[in-house]
């Protein structure tokens, strides 16, 4: 019903549906799908699932059946898979049935943002950057996040949620105010998640140690060249 209500099939009425069983929903879904020559379909918060519950098990059973039937690809997207149990699970009883699905999906996984390295640091102004491109101000400029890159990493922990969050509201800030930028002095004083903010003050210290270090390693470099050029 979700993928048919995405196409806005009218099955989704209501009335139609009631006279239609399961497999018919699913097979209509799946007409949706090839005539609107969609290549991929996106399952989010599949960490939800209780894999010790037999409503758990009867989801990712219907999941195998719709990759399987379905003419696109399946993404499946959470988190902590593994250790929730949806990745490798027994070979006999009632296992072996999630470790026949999951036999068949091939898992990516994504490490945690971070600066403590230039391909983390690329990583992250890249984001920054990509959601620079989205926003619409005024007065806002190609790479307007991205000079805040540091900053914005503390103040967010390097989490996308709490990232997307801090800049919504700086956004809508930046609109209401009519200053139509987002700069530090706009976002200091937006509180977002507990977490975030919990965090915030030891990080933005332990950032500020590591730019100084990095900064001392770079003047020492430099005059180390100096040295061997006289």
């Amino acid at each position: 019903m979700m993928i048919l209500g995405f196409y806005a099939h009218p099955a989704t009425a209501g009335i139609l549906h009631r006279s239609m069983a399961g497999r018919d929903l699913a097979r209509a879904a799946a007409e949706c799908i090839e005539r609107h020559d969609t290549r991929l379909v996106i399952v989010d918060d599949l960490h939800f699932l209780r894999m010790n519950t037999r409503d758990g098990v009867e989801v990712a059973n219907q999941l195998k059946w719709l990759s399987n039937e379905y003419n696109a690809t399946f993404l499946f997207a959470g988190v902590a898979l593994r250790k929730r149990g949806l990745v490798g699970e027994g070979q006999t009883g009632e296992g072996a049935a999630m470790a026949q699905t999951f036999r068949r999906w091939t898992v990516l996984s994504l490490e945690p943002f971070t600066l403590a390295h230039k391909r983390g640091r690329d990583e992250w102004d890249r984001l920054l950057f990509g959601i620079d491109q989205a926003l619409v101000l005024t007065d806002g400029r190609d790479g307007m996040l991205v000079d805040l890159s540091r900053y914005l990493f503390a103040r967010t922990t390097g989490n996308i949620g709490s990232l997307m969050d801090l800049i919504r509201r700086g956004a809508s800030r930046a609109i209401r105010t009519g200053r139509e930028r987002i700069d530090r002095e706009l976002l200091d004083d937006i509180r977002i998640d507990e977490g975030a903010e919990t965090e915030r003050r030891e990080l933005e210290a332990k950032l500020e140690r590591q730019l100084r270090s990095q900064r001392a390693g770079r003047r020492r470099k430099t005059q180390g060249g100096e040295v061997a050029a006289a």
